[in-house]
């Protein structure tokens, strides 16, 4: 029987797995529960509009409360910017937002 010591390593924010250091420090900075990439839009806020481009197949977002058109942290993560026309009059989706206002149970099931 062959039985082998190998050292593992654990995401700080999900938990998970993974054997090479160099693919888990990656995978910790794109983590989805990192605190860096949780963004107060997606916690249901009524200001923000997204929108389905059927010319790229992408969701676009945007603010109703400032008029400005935001990107979440996985556009960055697939380096989309460097391929956009304008990403200049895009600005990421903050982390913490004062202009946050959640949405009711009604209005979540309208959507």
């Amino acid at each position: 029987m062959k039985t082998e010591t190998r050292k593992v390593y654990q995401c700080n924010h999900c938990g998970k797995w993974m054997l090479s250091a160099g693919a888990m420090g990656y995978h910790e900075k794109w983590c989805k529960k990192n605190p860096k990439n949780r963004h107060k839009c997606f916690e249901l806020c009524r200001h923000l509009k997204r929108t389905l481009n059927m010319y790229t197949r992408g969701i676009e977002f945007e603010c109703l409360k400032t008029g400005a058109k935001m990107y979440s942290f996985q556009l960055e993560k697939r380096n989309y910017y460097a391929y956009r026309q304008n990403p200049q009059n895009m600005e990421r989706m903050p982390l913490e937002c004062n202009k946050f206002d959640e949405m009711t149970f009604e209005e979540q099931e309208k959507r």
